[in-house]
């Protein structure tokens, strides 16, 4: 049985994996023999897609700029959902601002694009995943899509993205959050003050301080995330020389340790009432009271 239709189906690929036959179903556009870095498709390639006029989910690999403006231009209409997988060489994204039907869009490993699109037109936008971008440090833009619920935005396979400020999220309708990235330049919080639809967020947990975690927690107990908590179940080696699985948590924070939990007990309970005093401290506190000041030293 296939899995129902939606923005976190279409990003891990499993709205269209049949279990039985171990295959996917979506129409994937690509070279034919494209290699590892996504190859370079072909017109010819792109024009498959003639034979399948009722088809509105796409994944598409090897684009460059000319390709991408042919292949909105001619199929974009058609299409709800379109998984930009390895296209390294795409520049401008703008044409995608022509597609008010479009949903969902996922963005994957790109070396050119230095900035997003007026999504103004997306009307029907609800669901956008960049991941891999090496370029692109500001998510300005992301503000203009007026229908936008869940934004995705981080690493996948390589560690580098560094985000200038998450700010331009302010006073949208975002409810669900995801950043993977290895860090938000301005290292400020605030916005989640100006998120007032906000359901989830998940990042890493050793991306903020714990004292910013405790924050979050305090001030927004209706928003959920992998990392708002003060620790998460793991399982750690034994032993290097011992590689057997054993319980263990990760400390929320910065800089904080992964334990094994047999013999770390008091230890563990240490970290977890320090992040409960924290939320009581930070309780009906602004960001910019508990933190944008002298006195903090997270910034």
């Amino acid at each position: 049985m296939k899995m129902k239709f939606s923005f976190d189906s279409f990003v891990d690929g499993s709205f269209d994996y049949d279990p039985e036959t171990k295959t996917h179903s979506c129409i994937w556009l690509r070279e034919e023999k494209m290699d590892i870095g996504g190859g370079r498709i072909s017109i010819s390639d792109i024009d498959k897609l003639k034979n399948y006029p009722l088809a509105d989910v796409v994944t598409i690999s090897g684009l460059q700029q000319d390709t991408f403006e042919y292949f909105i231009r001619t199929y974009g209409k058609q299409l709800k959902a379109i998984r930009f997988f390895k296209n390294k060489f795409i520049e401008d994204l703008s044409l995608l601002s022509t597609l008010p039907q479009l949903e969902y869009v996922v963005l994957f490993a790109n070396q050119r694009v230095a900035s997003l699109w007026n999504m103004t037109e997306n009307k029907s936008l609800t669901g956008l995943c960049i991941e891999d971008f090496s370029r692109l440090s500001s998510i300005k833009g992301v503000e203009t899509a007026p229908a936008l619920k869940e934004f995705r935005i981080g690493n996948a396979v390589w560690s580098k993205m560094i985000v200038d400020s998450m700010m331009p999220l302010a006073n949208t309708g975002v409810e669900r959050l995801t950043f993977t990235g290895r860090a938000i330049e301005d290292n400020d919080l605030s916005f989640i003050e100006q998120l007032p639809h906000l359901k989830v967020f998940d990042f890493p947990t050793n991306l903020f301080t714990t004292e910013q975690v405790a924050w979050i927690v305090a001030n927004f107990p209706q928003v959920e995330g992998f990392s708002l908590k003060p620790k998460r179940d793991c399982k750690l080696f034994e032993s290097n020389e011992n590689p057997v699985d054993v319980p263990g948590v990760i400390i929320t924070g910065k800089r904080k340790p992964a334990l094994k939990v047999k013999g770390n007990e008091a230890k563990i309970e240490k970290y977890v009432h320090a992040f409960e005093v924290l939320k009581e401290k930070f309780k009906g506190v602004s960001y910019r009271n508990a933190f944008l000041s002298q006195q903090t030293g997270i910034f």
